[in-house]
């Protein structure tokens, strides 16, 4: 243990003596490997399928998933993805705050092929940091495979759900290291105070020594966590696996379909219910485009019931709008415009006329200044009547004349014959601007707000235009009356709309303003949305039946893919369940997966079908571990953790599971976390590389402890002493006599001791375990190997080297050593020193 800063932090390295070049073979290799599918996989499958099409439709639709397939291969070259290539190793494991461990403990793990087993009671922490191990290996507290969550009140909340925030901890944190030739990275996930993850921050250092943050949920990284689970926790899996829907899953993601698959299967989704999103909006905007051309269709099929416009035809799909409305005459659109007729013309050319002749009426009267005046001066009389007192001076000549207002009146009275020639001209001019203000300014509204070219000037318009605007000033400030200002303008826009000119305009404005064209032009706003919408959507939704027909392809593939991968995994997982339950005589025949459901063969020595119910629990969880060590091979990672494997295993199923985990040990690292002592046992009687570490949690402070037990060159030195004391005399009969065993055991401890040696520098150092084990395991005998580990281990200045020290002790004995594993006959001599010499030498080796 070691103290730094108050907190308690435990530290120890779980090592082994296996060389790396020393692979054992497994059955395994030679059977399907399931690793992640790429794109190149999918799209070979593809061609298969393509190439067996038939119809035109399901080649294009196998054509267009091909093409899918291979633009996202396209985008995905270059990407940074710790998912590919060689295996991870695990270095090193942190976990702070977490479940049980309220102190911080740091557990460093030699990544060369071999066993570690750490044992102890519950509650020990065990758990603890394999959880940890997961945790911080896929950022979820969950189980790999996705989970219904269900409501804090929800009554199906489960039970017996871990706690991940240790009680009153500050901070909660779980961490790995792993590496690979030179490259190393860091997985580390922060809880928070309930339970979940708050961040989850991978780092990745290349052989280059640059460091880069990856945003695993971007890369393939989860999907190997489901495919190739590297932790696996009986007490979990049993608990989630309780349907067969349930068991479903747990195979499915086993079968390891992997990142590639769901990119192209989410893609397919997403651009399959983007186009059935826009052809959904298309056919909305049809619809209600229907309903209100028959809106307008009934209202203006009422008010002109001999006019008739035709029907609009809909077909099933419009696939060029232009088209449909020049079919239908609904390509012009603009604004309503007001009808004009003929009427319009002959309602204006006669208020132009009645104007004139009232004018003409007025010019030929007597011509005289008071017959000119003769409005004005009924108007100044009418407002002198009004006045109250009108005084005795004349306003006009400013004479003392008291009875100027009767003057007045007098001249007013012998104009009374003229009166009805102003009251018409001022009719008439009332006349006029009402037809100025209605008929002329409808046609030249619709003139000028025409969406198509038209024949009449702007020009003409806009002088035309001017006129009126002229004559109805005038017209509001005297009042109509038939001033001589009145007059000029009234002659000037006479002159203008009298015009064969004029007579063009109003000939084109009704033509524009047809009622048909009215009709059509409505019936056009009415769909104006609809056409909106197709043009936005048109492009998308033309491909619906496209990707219809591309997503009944992709289901095709899903089930070629699901069928013979699950007959892959049949057959790998149908080894590993002969290797575990072959002394009960059952085997796994088939293993079949549906949409909802698993359909899973199993026989029982008679060879009948056994249900999987009718499995006794340890039987049940050889089968469910099964699977797992038989599809670990083909994943990213050169690791298995187990925890707690041999619920309910019997003596034979513990032996039957030790075979098959020290084969796996000869390629990988293989972490048992285990209270079972016959595990123990059988582990380390059938691994010759392995070592033990022994766990305890402090009841009262939860500060969980390891410590090495039963270090496998102690136990090679012991067995040494022990047929030392067993055969003091020289045996002259067998291959070796027992002189020779002494020294190999002796020989092989302190190369196993410098092995660990090795290994715990390079930890220590931040060096390649792998590459500095590549260089010791290169050296053929020991003084080689001896002198390699010296170079090797590197030590600060003024410290003593531990091999140097390890090799000054043993001197000669080394040689002896090494001559003995090979039969050379050599003389006994005084053999408890030799044992005593290794065994300081061993401990040398083991204190660097």
């Amino acid at each position: 243990m070691a103290f730094d800063g108050g907190a308690v932090s435990t530290e120890f390295v779980a090592s082994t003596d296996l060389k790396l070049d020393t692979v054992v073979p497994s059955a395994s290799q030679k059977l399907p490997n399931l690793r992640l599918l790429s794109f190149s996989d999918l799209a070979t499958d593809i061609d298969k399928f393509l190439s067996a099409a038939r119809l035109s439709e399901k080649k294009a639709a196998w054509l267009k998933l091909r093409d899918l397939t291979a633009e996202l291969k396209s985008k995905s070259e270059g990407r940074w993805d710790p998912a590919a290539g060689e295996p991870w190793h695990l270095t090193s494991v942190t976990v702070v705050g977490y479940q049980g461990a309220t102190n911080q403990v740091i557990m460093k793990v030699d990544p060369s092929p071999g066993v570690t087993i750490i044992h102890g009671p519950n509650g020990s922490g065990k758990s603890t940091i394999a959880d940890g191990i997961r945790t911080a290996l896929a950022g979820s507290t969950k189980w790999w495979t996705s989970v219904e969550q269900k409501s804090s009140r929800s009554k199906l909340e489960p039970l017996w759900e871990k706690l991940h925030a240790a009680i009153d901890a500050e901070k909660t944190m779980a961490e790995v290291v792993l590496s690979r030739r030179g490259e190393r990275l860091a997985l580390s996930c922060l809880i928070d105070s309930d339970g979940e993850v708050a961040s989850h921050d991978a780092e990745w250092t290349l052989p280059s020594g640059e460091v880069m943050s990856v945003d695993l949920r971007e890369t393939a990284w989860n999907h190997a966590l489901a495919g190739h689970p590297p932790v696996f926790a009986y007490a979990d899996i049993e608990r989630r696996v309780q349907q067969s829907k349930d068991l479903r899953e747990y195979i499915e993601n086993l079968l390891a379909f992997g990142g590639c698959f769901v990119v192209l299967n989410d893609r397919v989704a997403d651009l399959s219910e983007k186009s059935a999103s826009a052809k959904k909006c298309i056919d909305d905007a049809v619809k209600e485009a229907k309903s209100r051309i028959a809106q307008v269709d009934e209202v203006n099929g009422k008010l002109d019931p001999a006019v008739s416009v035709g029907v609009v035809n809909w077909p099933t799909w419009i696939s060029d709008i232009d088209a449909w409305l020049e079919e239908n005459q609904l390509s012009d659109s603009g604004g309503f415009l007001p009808q004009v007729t003929d009427k319009h013309a002959e309602i204006l050319t006669a208020a132009l006329a009645r104007t004139g002749d009232a004018f003409l009426s007025i010019d030929a009267s007597p011509d005289s200044v008071k017959r000119k005046l003769a409005n004005s001066l009924r108007g100044f009389h009418e407002h002198v009547m009004d006045l109250e007192s009108p005084g005795t001076e004349c306003p006009v000549c400013e004479s003392e004349q008291a009875d100027w207002p009767l003057r007045l009146r007098k001249s007013v009275s012998e104009l009374a014959d003229l009166e009805p020639l102003h009251l018409e001209a001022e009719s008439s001019l009332i006349e006029l601007k009402r037809s100025i203000e209605t008929e002329m300014q409808q046609v030249i509204s619709v003139l000028r707000s025409s969406t198509v070219p038209v024949v009449t000037s702007q020009e003409l318009l806009d002088r035309v235009q001017s006129r009126a605007d002229g004559l109805c000033q005038v017209l509001e400030r005297y009042g109509c009356q038939p001033t001589s200002v009145a007059r000029n303008f009234f002659t000037e826009l006479r002159s203008l709309l009298e015009t064969r000119d004029w007579w063009r305009a109003c000939v084109e404005a009704t033509s524009l303003s047809a009622f048909d064209k009215q009709w059509r032009l409505k019936r056009r706003a009415a769909i104006e949305d609809f056409v909106s919408a197709w043009r936005e959507n048109a492009e998308v939704a033309g491909e619906y039946q496209l990707w219809k027909a591309v997503s009944v392809c992709l289901k095709d593939l899903t089930g070629h893919l699901r069928d013979k991968r699950a007959q892959d995994f049949t057959a790998l997982a149908g080894g590993r369940v002969k290797a575990l339950l072959d002394d009960a005589g059952i085997v796994l025949e088939d293993v079949r997966l549906t949409t909802q459901r698993a359909e899973v063969r199993v026989q029982n020595p008679a060879g009948q079908p056994l249900s999987l119910a009718m499995l006794s629990a340890g039987q049940r969880n050889a089968f469910l571990l099964a699977p797992l060590l038989a599809t670990i091979e083909s994943g990213p990672f050169g690791f298995l953790v187990l925890d707690d494997p041999v619920h309910a295993f019997d003596e034979i199923r513990v032996d039957r599971l030790a075979a098959v985990l020290a084969e796996i040990a000869s390629r990988r690292r293989v972490i048992v976390f285990t209270h079972d002592e016959r595990l123990k046992a059988h582990l380390m009687a059938r691994s010759l590389n392995y070592n033990s570490w022994a766990i305890s949690r402090d009841l009262e402070t939860g500060v969980i402890s390891l410590e090495s037990t039963d270090e496998l060159w102690r136990m090679l030195i012991d067995d040494a002493e022990y047929i030392r004391a067993l055969a003091p005399k020289v045996s002259v009969n067998g291959y070796l006599n027992e002189t020779q065993i002494i020294r190999g055991l002796l020989r092989q401890a302190v190369d196993i001791a410098l092995h660990q040696a090795v290994v715990r520098n390079a930890l220590s150092s931040g060096r390649d375990v792998v590459e500095n084990l590549a260089s010791l395991d290169s050296c053929q005998n020991t003084l080689a190997r001896f002198d390699k580990a010296e170079e090797v281990i590197i030590v600060p200045d003024g410290s003593k080297h531990p091999v140097r020290e390890a090799k000054v002790r043993c001197g000669v004995y080394l040689k002896t050593w090494n001559n003995a594993v090979h039969g050379t006959p050599i003389e006994k001599k005084d053999l408890k020193s030799e044992i005593d010499v290794a065994r300081k030498a061993c401990m040398d080796l083991a204190g660097s």
